[in-house]
């Protein structure tokens, strides 16, 4: 880990699960950010484009086909990050013992691969993808060849650790089908 003057430790940490399987190892990494003053998001629109464009620029950068939205990985990844930033963690289990795979099918994905990236204290979506991306496993996850849909979520709360927390899903479903624009519209809870 590096640390320089004025900065956090941050905790990232990655669980995959794919063709099948209940639920991978878990990857923990540390990561360092800086400046947790700054930008909170009013409605989900406002960082969830610049989330999906973000995501669909690093995966054409590598000759990766776009991701789409789907909101039943979106209702997922926003449990996870509400779940978070309510109760002042960092982990791909919920308070509730939930894992991943579970939230994902509790949000009525079927799903053939899954996986998840979360992280928290980046105040903006250019400064979570830049941990994420110097990240090996996260950044599989963004680059992964198996996903062709994605959910994200961002929830706040100014009194807990971290203060901003980030959930990435993706999924592949041979029954699970994009979603338009319009469904993504979904206030952020601020706790």
């Amino acid at each position: 880990m590096t640390i320089t003057q004025s900065t956090i430790a941050l905790l990232l940490v990655l669980a995959t699960a794919s063709n099948g399987a209940s639920e991978a190892a878990n990857l923990r990494q540390h990561q360092v950010q800086r400046n947790l003053g700054g930008a909170t998001y009013a409605q989900s629109d406002d960082y969830f484009s610049a989330m999906l464009a973000a995501v669909n620029k690093e995966r054409a950068a590598n000759g990766l086909s776009a991701l789409c939205m789907n909101k039943k990985l979106q209702n997922a990844a926003q449990r996870h990050s509400d779940d978070q930033a309510k109760n002042n963690f960092m982990a791909h289990d919920g308070s509730d013992g939930s894992t991943m795979s579970k939230r994902v099918t509790d949000a009525g994905y079927q799903w053939n691969a899954v996986a998840e990236n979360v992280a928290a204290g980046q105040v903006d979506v250019t400064a979570v993808m830049e941990s994420w991306m110097n990240s090996p496993g996260h950044r599989a996850n963004i680059l992964g060849v198996d996903y062709t849909m994605f959910g994200t979520a961002y929830a706040y709360n100014p009194e807990s650790t971290y203060k901003h927390y980030w959930t990435q899903d993706f999924g592949a479903g041979s029954s699970e089908a994009c979603d338009g624009s319009d469904s993504t519209q979904q206030s952020v809870i601020q706790y």
